[in-house]
């Protein structure tokens, strides 16, 4: 597995998100205020609250990008976090920000439909991160 490669693909990504964050978020700021209908004022609230979730998607893959760059930097990259098997290289070709193995994931998904729960928040399933670097992780708090 070329790790410089899948290092490029997720700062490429980053870079895609950031920027389709920074757009959206301008995009917001200069919607026109005037007369509307109340289709109209239905139609705009939809793209609204698209255009939030939408952002609010690209938030979490940015998160699971940010994880699998430091994974990528302390070696434990491309291991399953659930049950510390090795990750398929077809799964993190297509996926390189995944966190899980197939059958991991496929568990995950199970678990979640049969509770009804489908939206997962990343944010509430952080990796162990006492094998981060802590002097990179204030750098980067501090840029």
């Amino acid at each position: 597995m070329d790790l410089e490669k899948i290092k490029q693909q997720l700062l490429e990504k980053k870079a895609q998100i950031i920027e389709s964050l920074e757009n959206n978020s301008k995009e917001s700021q200069n919607e026109k205020s005037g007369v509307e209908d109340t289709a109209d004022e239905v139609t705009a609230e939809l793209s609204r609250e698209t255009l939030y979730k939408l952002s609010q998607t690209e938030r979490e893959k940015l998160f699971l990008i940010e994880i699998a760059l430091k994974k990528i930097e302390n070696g434990t990259y491309g291991i399953c976090e659930e049950c510390g098997a090795p990750i398929g290289e077809k799964r993190l070709e297509a996926l390189p920000w995944v966190r899980l193995c197939i059958e991991c994931s496929e568990k995950d998904e199970a678990m979640r439909l049969s509770t009804g729960y489908e939206d997962i928040n990343y944010y509430n399933i952080l990796p162990d991160t006492s094998t981060f670097i802590e002097e990179e992780d204030n750098r980067n708090i501090a840029e």
